[in-house]
């Protein structure tokens, strides 16, 4: 079994080089904002902030790349009645999108919209309780844009929502990022 799990490891990254070969890199990204969490059977959870970084791989059509992501937030919040007692929730999401980007008559302004899927390393932490880490199934959507500030560098910014299905109750999120893209 395990001969065979490291025969398809090795197949898999041979596939992604070769895919990723044909589809050279055209952006290196970083990017921070705000996110604001909606957990069910929770009342509140503050709002924080995101940070993350993604690649834009361009795909044979023109207007379409696949972009992988990782990002990162935490939020803390004290239970009702309970002032001495605070829940922590950590996301850690490794993705990947497809975006679209929308033809314009301006070459610096790329405006987009981009859809995809991620696995999220969800943390829960309540005081006085032991901590819990589980990996769910995400998906997300969004829009933004790329402005070129020169040749090698693009000003970025979008939105997205987020759902991250969880067998207790789905965590929802709203974020607006801004960031900076390095062309390749």
């Amino acid at each position: 079994m395990k001969k065979l799990f490291l025969i398809l490891a090795v197949c898999s990254v041979f596939a992604s080089v070769n895919a990723f070969a044909a589809s050279p890199i055209r952006l290196v990204g970083i990017e921070a904002g705000y996110v604001s969490p909606d957990v069910d059977g929770l009342d509140s959870i503050d709002g924080t902030w995101v940070a993350g970084a993604f690649l834009d791989f361009g795909l044979p059509a023109t207007n379409l790349y696949i972009s992988p992501f990782i990002n990162y937030w935490s939020s803390s919040t004290e239970i009702p009645g309970s002032p001495s007692d605070e829940f922590t929730l950590r996301d850690v999401s490794l993705g990947a999108n497809l975006k679209f980007t929308i033809p314009t008559a301006s070459v610096k302004f790329q405006p987009y919209i981009a859809a995809g899927v991620s696995a999220n390393m969800m943390n829960a932490e309540q005081t006085g309780f032991e901590s819990s880490s589980e990996t769910k199934f995400g998906f997300q959507g969004g829009a933004g844009f790329k402005v070129g500030i020169n040749e090698s560098m693009s000003a970025l910014g979008s939105g997205w929502y987020n759902v991250i299905s969880n067998d207790g109750g789905d965590v929802k999120n709203w974020s607006l990022r801004a960031g900076l893209g390095f062309n390749m």
